[in-house]
């Protein structure tokens, strides 16, 4: 894992606007507070980065059953061959230079940090501590991403200093890693900031909301891989030629202790939600408060619609529930920063750009689609229903989320631009409000629907790493694993439930105009078993989350659960006419995490290659460089 490691730094006087422009010289640095400062921005900076947008992107979506290749993409290429189950180590989705570039600007911060506190009188310890947990929950958060993908990572916790050194580290397991970002995470939640005085920073610097979702997040996921009694890697078959730190014999016979439950996990997973869930709800009560909002004074109620609801400074003691237009895609992806947002990394839209959407979703400047577009089988029509558990489309007929994740045309396309974070606002054009009741191309003759696009000049859509409506999702996943009793599973359900109601307003109201309103909302006899209400939260992670760079790891984290890829191929397979050929492909669960990039296992003599994807001699070090 040779990559650069010179930081590049910037003045602080306006967070995550202003780009940095020198490299520092590691010996004349480090001396004061605002050395430090400029370094955690650094670390931010870093992973706004073109090249770890992008992998966000590849890692949680592209083998997903959310997208295809565009016409745009050659039929032989990497994006292609993914996409079909042919993974190779040689291609450039896997390498994972950015992300260990990023860990490495933060282990900089942490290895320095106490030097600054020795250095500068005005910086105290008590002052470092919310920016070592800082710091440590992004480092944390990269490996995350890293474990998710690859499976077996080294766990990188040292620093380094230049292009030329190599760092090597062996591989960790998926549980050694899990382990220790947990560890990590417990260490120092307690000393992250909780305000820092201004929206930017709450949205776009970790906060403690921040640290409890990623926490929620890793116990979900370390549940899941205890649930299937999922164990190391243990195919690995590389060339006579390699000598890595494990044998054959060594490989297979590795079996992990986990030390705590799934059960123990999952409960973990809610307790943390449930400490976002408050903290938001607290949030919203002094919002109120501070606005003159509470009429008649005594306490404030809030429900849950109210939590994933934006503050209105005239809507008096609660925000009542918008059964109009689609606001809440444009304060969280138009606007950026919604009252919902957890933490989203920052893109100022002009020296800093979110321009890879417009390479892999949509191409604003030439108005084309990009290398990824919706498959028609899965967005060209909808669902009669939400009530079912074997669902064929992603969307059902009154969800709003349609029209606000695909970019239409014309009437009768067939190829569906993906319109996440492209489109500014999305809007329906009738004062009166009438709904869309069959979510049909019909609207677009009518003209119903508006969806403006960001400009060329100014793609500045940041990328929320989780926000409220995540955090809901993740507490009723949880629950419908710990549970099966009637009274935990309609407490899963009921947050399920919100979400799913803010994008189907028209599903919930009392003068629903469709013929068939009791199949237009959720019900909980649908889904009223432990196994039904796990497969509801996946079909609304799907609904809510498309483009996000979530759905894959969610159907890894469902056939962990199981031990199995069966049934998740069953949905994965949905988008593909040669289903059969891809479930041979994916039949180990090993084949679900992507192969290690073949220029690691040539510069690091400890790495060792996932052996489902060692098909050939590139990853061999006897390679010609």
């Amino acid at each position: 894992m040779a990559v650069g490691a010179g930081l590049a730094l910037s003045s602080c006087e306006d967070f995550l606007t202003i780009t940095p422009t020198s490299s520092i010289v590691e010996e004349d640095y480090w001396k004061d507070k605002n050395d430090l400062n400029n370094a955690v921005i650094a670390c931010y900076k870093r992973m706004v980065d073109n090249d770890l947008l992008e992998k966000y992107v590849y890692w949680g979506e592209e083998r997903s059953d959310n997208f295809e290749r565009s016409s745009a993409v050659g039929s032989s290429g990497p994006v292609a061959n993914i996409m079909n189950a042919n993974l190779l180590p040689t291609y450039y989705q896997f390498d994972w230079t950015s992300m260990y570039n990023a860990i490495n600007y933060c282990n900089k911060v942490l290895a320095h940090g106490p030097e600054v506190v020795k250095e500068d009188e005005s910086f105290s310890e008590n002052d470092w501590k919310p920016i070592r947990a800082e710091v440590t929950t992004l480092r944390a958060l990269c490996h995350f991403y890293l474990v998710r993908t690859f499976g077996e990572i080294p766990y990188v916790t040292i620093d380094y200093n230049n292009d030329s050194q190599e760092l090597h580290l062996p591989q960790s397991t998926q549980l050694e890693v899990l382990n220790n970002i947990i560890t990590d995470l417990e260490s120092i939640k307690n000393e992250a900031m909780q305000d820092y005085g201004n929206t930017v920073e709450n949205k776009g610097r970790i906060t403690k909301k921040a640290v409890y979702a990623l926490l929620a997040d890793v116990y979900l996921w370390r549940a899941s891989y205890k649930a299937g009694n999922n164990q190391p890697f243990k195919k690995v078959t590389l060339l006579s030629s390699y000598r890595g730190p494990l044998s054959e014999a060594e490989l297979t016979a590795r079996q992990e202790d986990y030390g705590t439950t799934a059960a123990a996990d999952y409960q973990k997973c809610v307790e943390y939600c449930d400490q976002v869930i408050s903290m938001v709800k607290q949030e919203k009560i002094d919002y109120i408060n501070k606005n003159g909002l509470n009429i008649g004074g005594g306490a404030i109620e809030l429900e849950l619609e109210d939590l994933l609801a934006q503050n209105e400074s005239t809507s008096g003691q609660k925000k009542s529930y918008a059964i109009s237009t689609m606001k809440p895609y444009n304060a969280i992806f138009g606007a950026g920063n919604a009252d919902e947002s957890i933490f989203e990394l920052q893109v100022e839209g002009t020296t800093y750009t979110n321009s890879l959407i417009t390479n892999l979703y949509y191409n604003i400047k030439d108005g084309k689609v990009g290398a990824f577009t919706g498959p028609d089988v899965l967005y060209g029509g909808v669902e009669s229903t939400p009530n079912t558990t074997n669902v064929g489309y992603v969307f059902t007929k009154t969800d709003y989320r349609r029209w606000e994740t695909i970019i239409f045309e014309a009437p009768g396309q067939n190829s569906f631009a993906i319109g996440k974070y492209i489109n500014r606002t999305v809007s329906q054009n009738n004062p009166n409000y009438v709904f869309l009741t069959d979510n049909s191309a019909q609207a677009l003759t009518t003209n119903l629907i508006e969806q403006s696009k960001r400009a060329a000049s100014n793609v500045d859509a940041n990328w929320i790493v989780y926000r409220l409506s995540e955090v809901f999702l993740m507490k009723a996943e949880a629950l419908s694993q710990l549970y099966s009793d009637e009274e935990n599973l309609m407490t899963a359900f009921n947050y399920v439930r919100e979400v799913f109601k803010r994008s189907n307003p028209v599903a919930y109201m009392p003068n629903n105009p469709s013929s068939t309103k009791e199949n237009d909302s959720l019900k909980f006899t649908t889904f009223a078993t432990s196994e039904a209400m796990e497969k509801l939260v996946l079909q609304e992670r799907q609904r809510e989350f498309v483009g996000e760079g979530k759905r894959w790891y969610d159907l890894v984290r469902f056939a962990l659960r199981r031990g199995s890829t069966a049934e998740m191929l069953d949905i994965l397979s949905h988008k593909y006419t040669n289903s059969k050929a891809i479930k041979a492909k994916l039949a180990d669960i090993q084949s679900l995490y992507s192969p290690v990039y073949n220029q690691e296992i040539r510069n690091n003599n400890w790495l060792y290659q996932n052996g489902v994807w060692s098909v050939n001699e590139t990853s061999s070090r006897t390679d010609e460089l």
